[in-house]
């Protein structure tokens, strides 16, 4: 399917749809600026709502999985965090591999960046992951100073502004290299932007390494999972990420300091951490960290581990190095 047919049929521009809280606001009168509430279809493949709340906008791109929910009825899975933080939420949704980069799409971040909508609060972060990064990476040239939390995101695709991805294919006429490209010049309007990536994703980790600028911080994860977003929200530490970015005190030490909190106390991490040790024959690493979690949680699992790995160290000449204190958390 080409381009010119995915977008074939003509979406409702922003002032056609968009409804005021105000009722006695004239239609022909409404503004972005001015709207406290609105959601619809930009194309039948991509939808956008807004919440006006307090004084921090979260701006945020996300790929709808559901083919049975109407995309300008989608729920942002972040529209219950933006609630309890008392956040505005601005939320771009898409099905399918548009990239966000249709005309209408296109077309409504050109007239926010035309509007004074973005200067009405105080904090604005822009957030994605992977295709969702890809646009919250390309649209934060929008609103200077927003800070930007990017999960694996796709950078460049088409081998000029970042590799050719095997992954992914563009569609005919998707454009990524001339208006809202990503790459560091753009992004030098942005205040902080981070990368989150894992370390084993040798493609994610590609794309990253196109963009170098000095407000690009690169944040590595181990041993956390298949989908990356998936598994720092079941860890516990994506709605940390979001709130830090947003206030602006994220750093990579607290971004490396909540993940060792959150990695010694999930099981899954704990699993896949002993499993590569094992692939990789480092018994003496393996009954480290194995003592560890024994000494922390008392698991009977880990404790008969340990003795396992403690016999056969003896049995090869190793000595276990003790423990620098059995009360210690470290990990």
């Amino acid at each position: 399917m080409t381009m010119t047919d995915l977008f074939g049929v003509r979406a409702m521009t922003a002032m056609d749809d968009m409804v005021s809280d105000d009722p006695e606001d004239d239609e022909e009168n409404v503004s972005i600026d001015r709207l406290d509430r609105f959601s619809y279809g930009l194309t039948p493949y991509d939808a956008v709502a807004f919440q006006r709340r307090g004084a921090s906008l979260l701006v945020s791109f996300e790929t709808a999985s559901d083919p049975d929910v109407a995309l300008k009825t989608h729920r942002s899975r972040l529209h219950e965090l933006a609630d309890d933080m008392d956040w505005s939420h601005l939320s771009l949704a898409s099905r399918g591999a548009t990239l966000f980069r249709a005309p209408e799409v296109i077309t409504f971040i050109d007239a926010l960046a035309d509007s004074t909508l973005f200067d009405q609060f105080d904090d604005v972060l822009f957030y994605g992951a992977g295709v969702g990064g890809h646009g919250a990476l390309s649209y934060a040239l929008t609103a200077p100073t927003a800070r930007v939390l990017a999960i694996a995101p796709l950078v460049g695709l088409d081998g000029r502004n970042g590799p050719t991805d095997p992954r992914f294919d563009l569609e005919d006429g998707i454009d990524i290299s001339e208006r809202y490209a990503v790459n560091d010049a753009n992004l030098q309007a942005a205040g902080d932007v981070f990368l989150v990536l894992d370390a084993a994703d040798l493609a994610d980790n590609a794309q990253a390494r196109c963009l170098t600028g000095a407000n690009i911080h690169t944040l590595i994860c181990r041993d956390v999972g298949e989908v990356l977003e998936r598994a720092l929200n079941d860890l516990g530490v994506l709605d940390d990420l979001l709130v830090h970015a947003m206030d602006g005190v994220l750093t990579p030490q607290l971004f490396y300091a909540e993940m060792r909190v959150a990695r010694r106390e999930n099981s899954a991490y704990l699993r896949r951490l002993t499993a590569r040790l094992i692939e990789r024959d480092r018994p003496l690493l393996e009954a480290m960290a194995v003592r560890n979690v024994a000494y922390r949680t008392g698991r009977k699992r880990f404790e008969r581990r340990l003795a396992q790995l403690e016999a056969a160290l003896i049995e090869r000449g190793i000595a276990l190095p003790p423990p620098l204190d059995p009360d210690r958390t470290s990990g």
